[in-house]
């Protein structure tokens, strides 16, 4: 590496250390509609006349901003939730998916205007927001398939990556300041490093429930996790699992990529390889559903 490169590199580094430094780090504060419909529908089970007066009044708080009652709508179309006949309001998407998932669906769209919008570095936070959101459909899944918490499954697989995100954004506004112009490649690798650190921040920042936490600073390395394993374990197989690609064994064999650790995440949550290939099969829906979500 001759001595130009090297200066480069080493200015782009001491940059980003700086950007993300913990006295100077700036974290965006939680989208405030997303804080809103969470505190509203927070006691939607209370009862049928309860239920009813939240669904109307998270219609009503979706319909302020007209940008995130399209998106909500289009991703109530996509091909994981679509029924037969197209919904055509707020109130009837409520309805047919129930609050729970329009509040999750509500919610994964403010958080993307809010935190992975980003006029640098545009191409890779694309990439990092389909693999967040993926992660979380089949994180979803995979909860609802042994009756667990399915709200938390997909909370933990949206934010699990919340550290890179901010990152990015702290990275590209840096590089603006000082006009430079770092490889992408080279920015992922350091930020790398600082990713669950950062992670950890904004989870103590937004107040995110523990289960978050854990996924966030565990998700690379689940046996690691003290509090939350279940969670961090759903969240790590639905990475693998988005990742593979290919057609599942027959007769019931894994594929090669679903073995070693991933039996091991598999036996402790109990999923047995007829029930993965039940969760793979809608990797095609999950897929074209995750894409309407930008």
């Amino acid at each position: 590496m001759n001595a130009t490169l090297q200066s480069s590199n080493d200015q782009v580094e001491r940059l980003l250390t700086a950007a993300v430094s913990t006295d100077s780090l700036e974290l965006p504060p939680p989208p405030q509609i997303a804080a809103e419909i969470m505190r509203l529908t927070r006691g939607e089970a209370g009862g049928d006349a309860g239920a009813d007066a939240s669904a109307a009044q998270l219609a009503q708080l979706i319909q302020r901003d007209l940008s995130l009652a399209g998106q909500v709508m289009r991703v109530a179309n996509s091909a994981l939730y679509a029924r037969r006949t197209p919904v055509v309001t707020l109130p009837q998407a409520i309805a047919w998916l129930g609050i729970r998932e329009i509040r999750n669906i509500a919610f994964a769209v403010a958080i993307h205007g809010q935190v992975y919008n980003t006029t640098y570095f545009r191409h890779e936070m694309a990439d990092l927001w389909r693999e967040s959101v993926t992660t979380a459909l089949f994180a979803q899944e995979v909860a609802r398939l042994k009756r667990r918490n399915v709200e938390s499954a997909y909370l933990c697989g949206l934010l699990h990556r919340v550290g890179m995100a901010v990152i990015l954004n702290r990275a590209g506004a840096a590089a603006i300041k000082h006009g430079i112009n770092p490889e992408p490649g080279q920015i992922l690798s350091l930020a790398a490093r600082h990713e669950s650190r950062v992670g950890t921040h904004v989870s103590i920042a937004w107040s995110l429930p523990p289960a978050v936490a854990a996924a966030i600073a565990h998700w690379r390395n689940p046996p690691d996790a003290e509090l939350s394993r279940t969670e961090v374990m759903e969240v790590a197989l639905a990475r693998q699992i988005s990742d593979e690609m290919r057609t599942p064994g027959v007769g019931g064999e894994l594929p090669d990529s679903m073995l070693g650790p991933v039996s091991r995440w598999m036996d402790e949550l109990s999923i047995y390889p007829d029930e993965l290939f039940t969760i793979m099969a809608q990797r095609a829906a999950i897929t074209a559903t995750a894409e309407s979500y930008t």
